[in-house]
């Protein structure tokens, strides 16, 4: 009986698991025809992923560098950014 209950605990939590979704996120900007990374945000969850890509992310300052350091051709004024979870870019 005791093997049975701990057969059926483990099975809960990758059940549980499995049902929240996780992904990296990052604030992206496409400029002349090109994507860049302005921000990391972290990692994402079930129903805050699903806004998170679906309402995109808020810039409150003007971007000169992408997420890496590197300049952008044209900088990103404060406002709403698409937002790329689970991807490599």
């Amino acid at each position: 009986m005791k093997k049975v209950a701990i057969f059926l605990g483990a099975i809960a939590v990758f059940s549980l698991n499995a049902c929240n979704k996780c992904a990296e996120c990052h604030a992206a900007a496409d400029i002349a025809g090109a994507e860049y990374e302005l921000q990391e945000l972290g990692e994402y969850c079930g129903d805050e992923l699903e806004s998170i890509e679906a309402n995109g992310h808020d810039i409150s300052d003007t971007l000169y560098l992408t997420a890496d350091g590197d300049s952008l051709p044209s900088p990103v004024y404060p406002g709403n950014v698409e937002v790329h979870c689970g991807e490599d870019h």
